[in-house]
């Protein structure tokens, strides 16, 4: 009897150890994900039906080229937006973020913005040379307008807050002037901004869409708990991904590709995000 229950205990503890590791290997899983979104435009903008954006957010000097290009590859964007963090402030060498640009613009038109890693970095003068000779397009407290089947979209791109003088409040305050500022009439209204959590400013800018990143999915997500901590929001964020609501803007979140800080992340891949516009006609739930 002592013999079987030796190997009956051998055989729970190897079993549970199996299942321990597998957790592990679940929880700091690396392949990369794609989060598709079909967003309904406003009456008077149905020419931008079918109109794809993806986002790249949060590289982090991260090396997805290979899983990047097959993504996009697949997805054929008409643009591609870059929401900032491609580096890390303590980086110099800029390799693998500019690599990744270069292979971006490849695929469709590319636009920046700094995020706080680019705010805090001081070579950021060296990394902005870098992508703008590999062809993206620079917004900072900047418009540009593009057509698509003679409809307009209006694409704005604010510096992060940290960029700012003043206060946090009187930055958000100067940001969100300046994007209502930016903003053109009868077009649609795309904006690139970093960090998630100024949802009220958002809706109050004039956005119709918003895309942003920064608090990495909340950096680890609890199986149905979700998120636990993100920056700016502290222990139980509420927006971390996804799409999230505020006043007339759809704010588009990405858990974003790599990671700025020393813990890893768990449960919690990295995520490119592909947005679709869609007319009212086209769109999924009237069809």
């Amino acid at each position: 009897m002592k013999h079987i229950r030796k190997k009956t205990l051998l055989g729970t503890a190897v079993v549970a150890g199996a299942a321990l590791l597998g957790t592990c290997m679940w929880a700091l899983q690396s392949a990369l994900g794609i989060s598709q979104y079909d967003i309904a435009l406003p009456q008077g903008m149905e020419g931008l039906d079918g109109y794809r954006i993806v986002q790249i957010a949060d590289l982090h000097s991260a090396n997805l080229e290979k899983e990047l290009e097959q993504a996009l590859e697949q997805l054929q964007p008409n643009l591609i937006v870059m929401t900032g963090d491609l580096v890390n402030r303590e980086d110099r060498d800029f390799t693998q973020a500019l690599s990744t640009a270069a292979l971006a613009v490849r695929y469709a038109p590319t636009y920046f913005v700094r995020g706080n890693h680019e705010v805090d970095n001081p070579d950021y003068a060296r990394l902005r040379r870098g992508l703008e000779e590999a062809g993206v397009t620079i917004l900072e407290d900047e418009g540009v307008v593009l057509d698509y089947h003679g409809t307009a979209l209006n694409l704005v791109g604010v510096k992060d807050v940290n960029a700012y003088p003043g206060s946090r409040w009187e930055a958000t305050v100067a940001m969100g002037q300046t994007a209502k500022e930016l903003f053109v009439d009868g077009a649609y209204h795309v904006l690139l901004s970093h960090r998630p959590s100024l949802l009220e400013t958002y809706g109050a800018c004039g956005a119709d869409l918003v895309f942003s990143g920064h608090a990495h999915g909340g950096q680890v997500r609890l199986p149905v708990l979700g998120a636990v901590f993100a920056p700016d929001q502290g222990f139980w964020p509420q927006v971390t991904a996804g799409v999230h609501t505020a006043g007339q803007a759809q704010v588009v979140v990405s858990r974003g590709l790599g990671n700025g800080t020393p813990f890893p992340r768990l449960w919690n891949g990295p995520e490119l995000v592909a947005v679709t516009l869609r007319s009212a006609e086209s769109f999924p739930e009237n069809g």
